[in-house]
């Protein structure tokens, strides 16, 4: 047989989990200076930027260059 689990105990221990990684995440993305975030909003523009050049335009059939 298997072991006895309280479902009450499981479900408040998975959401504690789930706070503790989006904690986690928050801490990550807004726990920096706003010089970094000016760097990678920048880094993230000139990336987006680089692929777009890269991109082929193509005609209304989608078969030749316009």
């Amino acid at each position: 047989m298997g072991e006895v689990v309280n479902l009450r105990e499981f479900r408040k221990r998975r959401k504690k989990d789930q706070k503790l990684e989006e904690a986690t995440a928050n801490r990550a993305s807004y726990g920096r200076s706003k010089q970094e975030r000016n760097l990678q909003s920048t880094e993230k523009e000139h990336a987006e930027q680089a692929h777009a050049e890269h991109l082929i335009e193509r005609g209304v059939d989608g078969d030749e260059p316009a």
